[in-house]
């Protein structure tokens, strides 16, 4: 490399660290000149200095060091030194000759190119003009057997058969690629093999300087060889040529080399050898931590002396971001010292975006199946498209913006594609997909008509979903909102802490028009009063038709009597149907107020029954009663209907948790019974209750719900639960009622501290001498016993010392009033003073319709114990229950 160089002398002093620039020899440190010797890190002068110190020491001799000589490295001088064998244990000497840069980076590259070779398990061969072997990788004496050194100078058709090296011969002498070819080959020992051969002419490459030969050993892989005919040969450079991205760093993690496919740009290519990564995200203006990852790994793969493989993304000039697989392999020297590190990967945007693509699509589907606006997803859909295809134009075209691209499409600048794909709902065009791409293809026409499909049936599956809310929530009459709705929409307005009522409105002597006029009068009619109604009324009410006749309002309890009163004067004069002149009178029936908690069926069903009563009783208005309501149901047999539905086991229990005043904690579950009738819908339990204490069916279902909720509190996960039971005043009065409370806790083994019975004040006020008797039974047995609803009846304070109780409900018309910013002083100071004399009498204290958080706070200021209500949770099914008490924390 340097033989034009006069080459000089220079011996070191290993002692002293000095270098004497001489050709003598000296016997002894004391023997050198004085003068003539300079410092080591002097004469380098660089941040190698203290490096290549301990480099030239543990030199060999024949080794070669390359030492920088000067002051800052950038005017550093090269010198080429190598070890002789000559010097003392005090010294060693050296050959010394300078070294151009351009020697030194063909030193840099010779030794990455031999790294690389060694990571390649195939034969390989460099041969020159000839066809005689002046190169042989160390595979072949692994493949053949033949020692590698043997080999040099020897044709290449040496380890051939005859009948296939004359072949050979010629197709190498034409200098052709031989494509898929396969030859027989002498093993060392005598054996066979069938090597497959490509060779590249790299005769005027000045890297290679020969014609590259590389062999496969085919022999037991011949279906393989014919499976990957194609494979990747070497062709004009080892590096340089590679498909593949590929950087080589020196210790310091710059750059010594990068291939054209990591770096596509000349200029940038050229700039990057010497900077480190932190150097290029500067002056190609990349994000910092792009490098910072970098150097984590370089670190990584250097300390771990391993292979480390991460997944980098960033954004290249036209601002689109990209994927890249990458790998870092560090290559050590023979003294395990780190040479260099081999950087390589591959553009992996393509798979990424085919990643996003297919979980967009899942994620479309998914949305769709779950009801999201159809707009929604196919914006998304769009938005899918676009991330493929950055440098796209994607529209999406429904309706009348699709009528008009069909009549005029347009014309796309000569050198943009566009293409369209139809969205079909069935059989019908509703709409487009429109790319307007550069480069677009028949792929992305491909990936554009499957995402019309996807679109497709987004599309119908929002007309049907439409169609069916329209068949089952708007009345085809009117075009009101049906019965249905009007109990979604009362639901979800209860379920957001509003308060509402209804107002049913049903037109008195309606079958009268039908028979005098007709049915299509009659229809007629219905719809006028359809549109009056919603004209008259304005804000936030919503109207509904419900019967056949009748008319359903919801509205805020405040707004009912001046909405009464612009009905009755609305419809005070006759309607004109056609010919006819109709008077139409209204009755009206009113709910109570329902609030949060309440069922909407429930809410709808009072008003029913209101304007039932309405019309019986010949009035304008009535407000709904519970009692005669209860009336009105057994009269229509509710009761036997009940009893069925006790027979039938078709009562079901509801289970509403109560919580821990301070922690939220799960204390317990209150066990709330339900009826959901076949026909009529939920029934209220205050209704099919009251009517089952009209008979002794309230002994039967009491003795049944009593023992299912010991059962299911016994069998609670990590319990057993406290569980607390309703007892009517018909169960406590009956001889046997202690008795079945005993056979209730043997059955399902639940301890009795776990039962908690929940008496009212009606129960206790009787006070004779048999409830006190039952009182004392009940509490040696060691069952909880609570006052419910506390405050409702006709009870003092002074009465609780009488009776054996444990714990003291509020009831929630107390603890309504809390929740106002400015609470009413008297209910706070009866709520004040009843938890505090509760307490003092060793009583727990439950408050009950806790539905907001200031309501919380002043109880928890009170000193409160327990809380129940809709603030914590709504009545839940059994499953709902045990789930929710495992994530509020641990049983009692």
């Amino acid at each position: 490399m340097t033989s034009e160089h006069r080459r000089q002398i220079v011996t070191l002093d290993l002692v002293h660290g000095l270098v004497y620039p001489s050709a003598q020899l000296y016997p002894s440190v004391t023997a050198a000149a004085p003068e003539q010797a300079v410092p080591f890190l002097e004469w380098c002068a660089t941040p190698y200095a203290e490096l290549r110190w301990r480099q030239l020491v543990a030199s060999q001799p024949g080794e070669e060091v390359i030492v920088e000589q000067g002051g800052a490295l950038e005017g550093a001088r090269l010198l080429h030194m190598v070890a002789l064998n000559a010097g003392t244990s005090e010294t060693k000497q050296f050959s010394v000759s300078p070294v151009t840069s351009g020697e030194y980076h063909q030193l840099s590259l010779e030794t990455v190119s031999q790294h690389v070779l060694a990571l390649v398990t195939d034969l390989i061969f460099i041969l020159d003009a000839e066809g005689h072997i002046a190169y042989a990788s160390d595979s072949v004496h692994r493949f053949l057997g033949y020692e590698v050194n043997s080999l040099l100078g020897q044709p290449v058709t040496h380890f051939l058969l005859p009948e296939d090296a004359a072949q050979f011969q010629q197709r190498l002498g034409e200098h052709a690629a031989p494509g898929q070819r396969l030859y027989r080959a002498r093993h060392q020992n005598g054996s066979q093999r069938l090597l497959e051969l490509f060779w590249s002419n790299l005769l005027d490459n000045p890297v290679v300087a020969g014609i590259l030969l590389v062999g496969r050993d085919v022999t037991k892989e011949d279906e393989i060889r014919r499976a990957f005919a194609e494979q990747q040969l070497f062709y004009q450079a080892i590096l340089e040529d590679l498909p593949y991205q590929v950087a080589v760093l020196d210790h310091e993690a710059r750059y010594v080399y990068v291939n054209p496919a990591a770096v596509g740009n000349p200029e940038v290519r050229a700039g990057i050898i010497g900077l480190t990564d932190e150097e290029y995200c500067r002056w190609r203006g990349h994000a910092p931590a792009l490098a910072t990852v970098r150097r984590q790994h370089f670190d990584l793969a250097v300390t771990g002396r391993h292979r480390v493989n991460w997944e980098e993304s960033m954004v290249d000039p036209q601002g689109h971001r990209r994927y890249h697989q990458r790998h870092y392999l560090p290559v050590f020297g023979p003294e395990g010292r780190l040479a260099r590190v081999i950087g390589y990967g591959r553009d992996d945007t393509e798979r990424q975006r085919h990643i996003a693509m297919n979980v967009r699509q899942t994620q479309i589907l998914q949305r769709s199946t779950q009801g999201a606006p159809s707009q929604e997803i196919l914006a998304d859909l769009r938005t899918a498209l676009q991330e493929y295809y950055p440098d796209a134009r994607v529209t999406v075209l429904l309706g009348q913006v699709y009528a008009d691209f069909l009549n005029n499409p347009g014309e796309p600048a000569e050198t943009v594609t566009m293409q369209t794909a139809t969205i079909m709902s069935g059989t019908v065009g509703v709409g487009a997909l429109r790319l307007q791409c550069p480069g677009a293809n028949d792929s992305s026409q491909r990936i554009l008509e499957h995402l019309a499909r996807l679109a497709g049936l987004v599309v119908e599956r929002a007309q049907h979903v439409e169609q069916l809310e329209q068949l089952a929530y708007v009345d085809t009459l009117t075009g009101l909102p049906n019965r249905a709705a009007l109990v979604r929409t009362l639901g979800q307005a209860l379920d957001g802490g509003q308060r509402r009522a209804v107002i049913i409105a049903d037109l008195k002597g309606f079958r009268g028009v039908n028979n005098r006029h007709g049915y299509a009068t009659g229809d007629a009619l219905l719809k006028q009063v359809a549109r009056q109604i919603e004209t008259c009324l304005r804000g936030n009410i919503l109207v509904a038709r419900v019967g056949g006749n009748a008319f359903a309002l919801t509205l805020p309890s405040s707004e009912i009597e001046p909405t009464l009163g612009v009905l009755t004067r609305s419809f005070a004069q006759p309607m004109v149907i056609g010919l006819n002149a109709v008077q139409v009178r209204l009755h009206f029936g009113v709910s109570l107020e329902a609030r949060q908690g309440d069922v909407a069926g429930e809410i709808v069903q009072q008003a029913e029954h209101a304007v039932h009563r309405s019309r019986q009783l010949g009035q304008a208005v009535a407000q709904y009663n519970a009692e005669e309501y209860a009336v009105e149901l057994t009269a229509m047999t509710l009761e036997g209907e009940l009893r069925e539905a006790f027979a039938d086991r078709r009562l079901f229990l509801m289970f509403q948790p109560l919580v821990k005043a301070r922690s939220g904690h799960y204390s317990s579950a209150e066990v709330l019974l339900r009826w959901f009738h076949p026909e009529r819908g939920p029934v209220s339990p205050e209704v099919f209750i009251a009517l089952a204490e009209q008979s002794d069916l309230i002994l039967d279902i009491g003795r049944w719900v009593l023992r299912e909720a010991c059962l299911q509190a016994a069998a609670w996960p990590g319990g057993p639960s406290r569980i607390n039971v309703n007892v009517s005043a018909r169960q406590f009065e009956d001889p046997g009622f202690v008795n079945d409370v005993v056979d209730a806790l043997d059955m399902s083994g639940l301890p009795a501290d776990c039962l908690e019975l929940e008496l009212t004040e009606s129960v206790l006020m009787t006070s004779g001498r048999a409830v006190v008797e039952v009182l004392e039974r009940l509490d040696v047995l060691g069952v909880r016993l609570a006052l419910d609803d506390f405050g409702t009846g006709y009870s003092s304070l002074a009465y609780l010392n009488r009776f054996p109780l444990d714990v003291l409900k509020i009831d929630r018309s107390f603890v309504h009033g809390l929740g106002r910013e400015h609470p009413d002083l008297k209910e706070l100071a009866i709520v004040r003073s009843t938890i505090a004399l509760a307490h003092e009498l060793g009583l727990e204290v439950v408050a009950e319709g806790v539905e907001d958080e200031h309501q919380r706070d002043v109880l928890v200021d009170l000193g409160c114990d327990l809380f129940q209500g809709y603030l914590y949770s709504p009545p839940l099914s059994l499953e709902e229950a045990i789930s929710w008490s495992v994530r509020r924390g641990v049983l009692p």
